[in-house]
């Protein structure tokens, strides 16, 4: 089957999967949390026919695919860590539900707000779930090999690996990069490692220019990708020119690194691509964003009420010292203030040392260990976002030493709040400092927005769940 073929049959029967899916899934957990209610036996009984459950459920799920489809959940594109894609199911289900609401009260139509809560929450959790299943199949080996492009990308310098992260961490876009091309002397042969969506991933530089027409031949090259950095504009059209021979289609990576995020758009200007609409978040954003800090923080501030005193026990009988860790660390606009952990190691280990290298460093407490896999150990800095040090999503403060030793990039950081979760403890390669994985940080201070703090949100509770 031609390629082009191959590609446009297998997204179009991938989003009628899509559609499918999601509508069984809601429908399901609206009569799941019907059933939860009556079991529960909370608020005043409201009951329904059979045939009335299947209809209102139904209608409900066609209202929230709709909604769905509208906030663009099912575009064949995606983003860094698939974030871009759990915003939008978020964005759509709650935009859904709220249609939904007002046509229920509108018509008149007698609901439980328990039903409704239950099942907002519900269809949240399960659309999400289901989605980071997908995305996890989409990576495997099976799916790369069958339904991915085969691409290779020219030019191997920070642009060039950018894209190579940017694409092992994005399986939706069904694209697998086999190769670097790259004309500097001696470079062939060098590996580049890259912890992706799944598994840690590598690639090599296969070769130079003069290598390409082999490389398309053997190794059934869909797409070639080239790094317009790398280049000067004539060279750029010589290579252009050169490339069309060859059936591998040609596609032009800019370096808009820094500039280009979801508040941008692009707008052709006759045959000039020009950026559009650049701006930072709004003051209603962050104020929401207090609000949220603090609804959600006075509610863990129960949770943290009623296990402090087993904890403090657990901890105080594994090892002497006090039961709460506090560091120095920086914040918003270089500010100092004293984060609140519950401790983890020996009460003598230095406290500003760089976090320990392994799970098995002797430093780390049996309690500890286990209060780190669960991340419960953070718990305590609840108490650093009531006092708005810190706020539930944003990047890691780190220490002064630290970031005494930070560049103009690095610095960018500090230009917004830290946060206890963040796109940094949900990648794949935590195993470095965080000032060295600045892509995280810098890919959410430049797209900053309400449902992306909610998507990172619902995606720490599936970790933390799992012990990541």
């Amino acid at each position: 089957m031609n390629i082009n073929l191959k590609n446009i049959f297998t997204r179009y029967i991938l989003y009628i999967i899509y559609i499918i899916t999601d509508f069984l899934i809601i429908t399901s957990m609206i009569l799941s949390s019907y059933v939860l209610y009556r079991l529960l036996s909370i608020g005043k009984a409201v009951y329904y026919l059979p045939w009335e459950l299947a209809v209102a459920s139904m209608s409900s799920s066609a209202l929230i695919v709709l909604t769905l489809t509208i906030v663009k959940a099912y575009d064949d594109e995606s983003s860094f860590l698939n974030m871009r894609e759990i915003e939008r199911v978020i964005k759509g289900v709650t935009l859904g539900f709220l249609l939904v609401g007002m046509v229920l009260v509108l018509g008149r139509v007698l609901i439980s707000r328990y039903v409704f809560v239950f099942s907002y929450i519900l269809s949240i959790i399960a659309l999400t779930a289901i989605k980071m299943m997908y995305f996890h199949f989409l990576s495997g080996k099976f799916c790369q090999k069958w339904f991915h492009k085969r691409i290779l990308i020219y030019g191997a310098n920070s642009v060039g690996q950018n894209l190579y992260r940017a694409l092992v961490n994005s399986p939706k876009l069904r694209i697998r990069p086999l190769g670097f091309i790259d004309d500097q002397p001696g470079s062939k042969g060098q590996n580049f490692f890259e912890n992706g969506f799944n598994t840690q991933q590598s690639i090599e530089i296969l070769g130079h220019f003069s290598d390409i027409p082999q490389l398309i031949k053997s190794m059934k090259i869909d797409v070639i990708y080239v790094n317009a950095q790398s280049f000067s504009p004539q060279r750029l059209k010589q290579i252009i020119h050169e490339l069309k021979k060859y059936p591998a289609k040609i596609a032009l990576v800019p370096d808009y690194q820094g500039i280009v995020s979801t508040n941008v758009q692009v707008q052709r200007i006759d045959d000039i691509p020009v950026l559009m609409n650049i701006g930072e978040s709004s003051f209603v954003y962050f104020l929401i964003k207090r609000f949220m800090d603090l609804c959600i923080s006075m509610l863990m501030a129960c949770v943290f009420i009623v296990l402090l005193p087993f904890f403090s026990l657990a901890i105080k009988l594994d090892s002497s010292g006090p039961v709460f860790f506090r560091q120095l660390r920086v914040g918003k606009n270089n500010r100092n203030f004293y984060i609140y952990k519950f401790r983890t190691m020996n009460h003598l280990a230095n406290p500003y040392k760089e976090k320990p290298d392994c799970a098995e460093d002797q430093r780390v407490t049996t309690v500890g260990r286990w209060l780190r896999k669960s991340s419960l150990d953070e718990l305590p800095q609840i108490i650093n976002v009531l006092k708005g040090e810190m706020s539930l999503v944003g990047p890691r403060p780190e220490m002064p030493f630290i970031v005494e030793t930070y560049n103009k990039e690095q610095l960018e950081r500090l230009s917004v709040k830290p946060g206890i979760t963040g796109l940094w403890q949900l990648a794949g390669d935590r195993d470095k400092p965080i000032h060295q994985n600045m892509s995280y940080d810098l890919y959410y201070i430049q797209n900053m927005s309400f449902f992306l703090d909610l998507a990172i949100l619902v995606n720490t509770l599936f970790y933390a769940c799992r012990g990541r």
